[in-house]
């Protein structure tokens, strides 16, 4: 399911017509501007989240990460890309990273520049030494990898 495209072949047409996520695991000056002119507005995830989530009881929180997500997401209101969202991995809230990506494409189109690595077809997020390491085989998944 999941595709990867060289960076070079990503076009501003081609990402106004995707309606999938869009995984940049490179990112260059050029794909920068290209994002920026299709109308895609930054999202720094961490803070707003945490902004959220520290308003929930400690006992409860975990239940709530996707769904606030989603709320966030939905008051953009315009295309994202998606920067800083690493707390997405704690081990604490169980969530399926690359899964949540793709339930935010269903209501708003999405970039996400890719916090870790991508190796052998998997991406990446730390290392297996760390308990929020997680590894997501990109063909398990509808995505694109802009490699």
């Amino acid at each position: 399911m999941g595709t990867f495209l060289k960076s070079s072949q990503l076009n501003k047409t081609m990402l106004e017509k995707v309606n999938i996520p869009v995984v940049l695991c490179s990112f260059s000056p050029r794909l920068k501007r290209i994002i920026s002119e299709v109308g895609f507005k930054e999202v720094s995830l961490n803070k707003i989240l945490a902004e959220a989530l520290v308003k929930k009881d400690t006992l409860v929180r975990s239940q709530f990460v996707s769904e606030e997500v989603m709320k966030i997401v939905t008051l953009t209101q315009c295309p994202i890309f998606l920067t800083d969202y690493e707390m997405l991995f704690d081990p604490r809230y169980n969530i399926d990273v690359i899964k949540l990506f793709y339930e935010i494409s269903r209501r708003v189109k999405i970039v996400i520049k890719w916090c870790g690595v991508l190796n052998d077809n998997r991406l990446v997020y730390a290392t297996p030494a760390y308990k929020d390491f997680h590894s997501y085989n990109v063909y398990d998944y509808d995505i694109i990898c802009v490699i």
